[in-house]
């Protein structure tokens, strides 16, 4: 029996009920949780959303955010539309602020556990509803899920001087907001749906997972948040913008698309979206990032954030096979140009490349220095001609590359440090790390393109059909996904609804995942998920070194 009608602070709401191996879940598509920020809200903070009579029928899913989808210049968005976008663009509006529910309970007050979900495309693509986000699958696992949309780019993160003078000095970090408004919103009504507002899990990929930190570790979220997952991003180092170079941002991009950075507020509130939205539109000019403002993002680091806010906050994270940087580009043009690439994807003249033995032992003795020969790292990494490519992504994604904004901050020694570090700090917290390696289908005719498995390896994106068990025949038509495939979607989709019941992931048959927080464990998701722990000696041992050495950490 699904849930029926639903009761809100705003009005009654009625879902579409699944059938079949969903029989009894409902999802509500669209539930507004705040007003349209448009007008004398574009660029403020949101506002509650009208109340509404009658019931409201949530059967279609609101417009995503204003956005370019793909950028000719980044190999990814080129997978992206064989994988996610392929059956083309949603409609797009300011109009966005919407979330959409998925539970599996009959009633209110059952107590589920609760996932909000915020999508990936750094913060300034993608939307909440893409296909690989489809959760029928962890609500028959007992989770309610909760996807957000919520403004992007310069709708989400535009700083200027005339905004600020607005808004008591500071401007920017609306995104975060809208973040806020709909916890707000889960946290009143959310028990109506089946679900426990104080058992939530906030997530997300990518740019996802920078929004899920960003939540957990905010002092407006009063510690309504109990456990994070952040797949494909941790960088708990990072320094966020201060309000000058903010503005400074949006000031350099008005100009760059020719707009009068000293228009008036009432102006440029005024102007049509798509304007704001035209012209040479890169994502690397794009206003898209969160700023430190004092009271959404208290700290100048991502570190002092979690430090000072996220006591009593189990973490699961991890990275991808392939998606760690072995090269930085000159300048880094584009902070994600090699996740799915290889060397001779880069398109960067002058790369460097390791396309044998001699080459891989010459990378990695400039890269390393003297740890090279404390760590006898030609006995310790043995590879041939054939293997030195595959191995060298392998060796960077677990944690030898070089420091930068796509490098060493992402990989699995720096999931695996910040679960030993912040346990010292939060005691009684839990967190779990996973370096996932294993390979998606593929077609015959992908050998030897942009997407030959070879090339891609687990790229960066590539577990969500996993995590969320969204897979089936012909979605996406580019996978011919195998029985091996489904499997592991069984088992990644257990540990991750576990996790958001518990704080644990284990439990059942599943192999034994080790805490990071328990002697620097790990699990290696491939086809069979494999725990290890330790990192006293070998090429755990160097790999600990380098990182804290390159963070200047001390355990």
């Amino acid at each position: 029996m699904a849930i029926g009608i639903v009761g809100t602070k705003y009005g009654k709401l009625q879902g579409v009920e699944l059938d079949g191996k969903y029989e009894g879940i409902t999802l509500f598509k669209g539930v507004p949780y705040a007003a349209p920020p448009v007008g004398r809200l574009r660029w403020a903070p949101p506002e509650e959303p009208e109340p509404w009579a009658g019931v409201r029928l949530c059967d279609a899913y609101a417009p995503a955010c204003v956005q370019k989808l793909k950028y000719d210049n980044i190999l990814g968005s080129v997978v992206s539309d064989d994988d996610y976008y392929y059956m083309g663009p949603p409609e797009m509006s300011e109009d966005c602020l919407y979330i959409n529910i998925c539970t599996g309970a009959q009633a209110a007050g059952e107590k589920r556990p609760v996932y909000i979900w915020y999508h990936g495309g750094g913060l300034t693509n993608g939307y909440s509803y893409e296909v690989e986000f489809e959760n029928s699958e962890l609500a028959r696992k007992g989770v309610v899920v909760v996807t957000v949309g919520q403004r992007l780019n310069l709708f989400g993160y535009m700083s200027l001087p005339q905004i600020s003078a607005e808004q008591g000095g500071k401007s920017g970090n609306y995104s975060l907001m809208d973040q806020v408004r709909a916890l707000d919103w889960v946290c009143e009504n959310i028990a109506a749906f089946g679900g426990d507002p104080e058992n939530i899990t906030v997530g997300g990929q990518s740019g996802g997972a920078h929004r899920a930190l960003a939540i957990a570790s905010t002092p407006a979220a009063k510690g309504r948040v109990r456990r994070v997952i952040a797949q494909s991003w941790i960088l708990w180092f990072m320094r966020f913008h201060t309000m000058q170079e903010a503005e400074q941002i949006g000031v350099d991009y008005l100009e760059r698309i020719g707009i009068d950075p000293n228009a008036s507020l009432e102006e440029l509130r005024e102007l049509d979206a798509g304007r704001l939205f035209s012209g040479n539109v890169e994502r690397c000019y794009l206003p898209g990032d969160m700023v430190c403002d004092g009271e959404f993002v208290p700290f100048p680091t991502r570190r002092e954030c979690i430090e000072a806010f996220s006591a009593g906050v189990d973490f699961l994270g991890g990275s991808n096979w392939g998606e760690a940087d072995l090269f930085t580009p000159p300048g880094e043009p584009l902070y994600f140009i090699a996740h799915h690439s290889n060397q001779s994807n880069l398109g960067i003249e002058g790369a460097q490349k390791i396309d044998d033995r001699a080459s891989f032992y010459r990378y990695f003795r400039e890269l390393l220095g003297d740890l090279y020969e404390k760590y006898d790292f030609e006995r310790l990494v043995e590879v041939s001609d054939g293997e030195a490519w595959p191995v060298a992504r392998r060796l960077a994604t677990l944690g030898l590359c070089r420091r930068g904004k796509t490098g060493l901050s992402k990989t699995t020694i720096m999931h695996r440090l910040f679960g030993m570090y912040m346990a010292k700090r939060h005691k009684g917290c839990r967190y779990y790390t996973y370096f996932w390696t294993h390979l998606e289908p593929h077609r015959p005719e992908d050998i030897g393109t942009y997407r030959d498995p070879d090339k891609l390896l687990a790229w960066h994106s590539c577990e969500l059909y996993y995590t969320f068990g969204s897979m089936r025949d012909g979605v996406p038509p580019s996978r011919p996904w195998r029985e091996i495939d489904y499997r592991l979607a069984d088992k990644v989709t257990t540990y991750w609804s576990n996790f958001m019941k518990t704080g644990d992931p284990n439990g059942g048959d599943l192999p034994y995942w080790p805490a990071a927080n328990d002697d620097f464990g790990y699990l290696e998701l491939g086809s069979e998920p494999v725990g290890h722990r330790g990192a006293d000696t070998g090429l755990d041992a160097l790999m600990l070194e380098w990182a804290c050495r390159e963070y200047e950490i001390a355990l």
